[in-house]
């Protein structure tokens, strides 16, 4: 078996000094470590230039890991995307692996700005897997950034090219690495991480943008994974399909990854989902169904990420009013909201929350039933910063399309 130990989804300690993929350790975006202060620009470690993307940033515990672009100086729809390997101490390259990329025909950008990876790398073995915007899929070695392997998941597996680029990130699940490739032939196929082998295939659905999760329901491992039009459960065992249950409005930008919850419960939220919902799996005579509990449509989590602490499900509302918010998940009940974190991505961090906003700020929060408690603010980056932090032992990493930047949050 290829040693993924350290992805094994659900089993890494929450204070490991590394961050493996999306979504940190344990891919929730909960971890142990409590930021401390004060928080001013001596608490800056380094910065240094980065190019166009949004992919997060990950760690084997000694090398930090990301993508960008180099967009062609005539043409923002085409250039090089590249791997990047970085000193955590310094942040000075360790190695680059470029590669020529462009948009494909009908992709776009937000806006139109410059063509770059959305989707984060998954560090593990030795081994980093990483998707590009136009969904070509690279092994690289860990240490060197040498190709060992690579698929082009358009031309390879007739994955449809999604509007805004390849966002779904690979996950790590036993012996297989899990990709969202979305197409004629899957939905999500599971590679070796070895030889990039196809060991099993899903159904075929149409692509999204979330994260796959796997959880388990009714005492069996499942690969969650939202598409175009439907959520799906497949077993992570074969990729056999389990449960289906069709969006309310398919067709939309499907970003969310979906949570779970204790009680075989799911969490799941976004445009096609017209709001948020709370499902339960259920078994009966050995046969799964995904059946509605509670639909709070005001309440919609679209493009930053979302995390559960304890009974409250926390993120940024992208519709009415566009609010960050509280929903308490076993009921759907919204306990407050706050107009003043626009597009914040947020770390459920000790006792708190940790949200980076859109525009870049910083901000310490200790939530109560009754408000978010908002504390400490630093302007960390400039301009739009739509990427997730990283936060590994005291430091925290972050990063925009101009600049990422190390930050210290707690003692050392």
């Amino acid at each position: 078996m290829f040693p993924l130990a350290l992805l094994l989804v659900g089993t890494a300690d929450p204070a490991t000094p590394a961050w493996p993929g999306y979504g940190g350790p344990t891919r929730d975006f909960r971890v142990a470590v409590a930021p401390a202060g004060p928080w001013t620009e001596k608490a800056v470690l380094w910065r240094r230039p980065l190019g166009p993307g949004e992919s997060g940033i990950v760690s084997d515990g000694t090398t930090l890991f990301t993508q960008y672009s180099v967009p062609d100086p005539k043409d923002k729809k085409r250039g090089e995307e590249v791997v990047v390997a970085l000193d955590p101490a310094t942040g000075k390259t360790k190695w680059e692996h470029k590669y020529p990329a462009a948009m494909l025909p009908k992709q776009e950008t937000y806006r139109g700005a410059p063509v770059g990876p959305q989707a984060t790398p998954l560090v593990g073995g030795g081994r980093v897997f990483a998707v590009g915007f136009a969904g070509l899929f690279h092994c690289l070695d860990a240490a060197t950034g040498k190709v060992l392997w690579k698929h082009d998941l358009v031309a390879e597996y007739d994955a449809t090219p999604v509007q805004f680029g390849f966002a779904a990130s690979p996950v790590a699940y036993k012996d297989v690495v899990l990709l969202h490739v979305g197409g004629k032939q899957a939905a999500v196929m599971a590679f070796d991480p070895k030889d990039g082998a196809v060991r099993w295939k899903s159904a075929p659905a149409e692509p999204a943008y979330a994260t796959p999760v796997v959880a388990a329901f009714g005492g069996e491992d499942q690969v969650v994974q939202v598409t175009r039009d439907t959520l799906y459960g497949f077993a992570a065992a074969d990729g056999s399909s389990r449960w289906t249950y069709p969006l309310p409005k398919p067709g939309l930008t499907n970003v969310p990854t979906p949570i779970p919850l204790p009680g075989d419960r799911l969490l799941v939220s976004g445009q096609g989902f017209q709001g948020t919902r709370l499902l339960e799996i259920t078994k009966i005579d050995g046969r799964f169904a995904a059946k509605p509990v509670w639909h709070r449509k005001e309440v919609e989590f679209f493009y930053c990420n979302w995390a559960v602490v304890g009974d409250v499900a926390y993120g940024y509302s992208a519709n009415a009013g566009s609010k960050f918010v509280a929903l308490r998940w076993r009921d759907g009940e919204v306990l407050w909201e706050d107009g003043r974190q626009k597009d914040a991505n947020l770390l459920a961090a000790g006792d708190g929350l940790l949200l980076l906003r859109g525009d870049g700020k910083l901000a310490r929060a200790r939530p109560t039933a009754d408000d978010l408690g908002a504390g400490a603010e630093f302007q960390l980056l400039a301009g739009r910063c739509w990427t997730p932090p990283t936060l590994i032992g005291g430091r925290l990493y972050a990063r925009n399309a101009a600049e990422v930047v190390a930050f210290r949050l707690a003692g050392e």
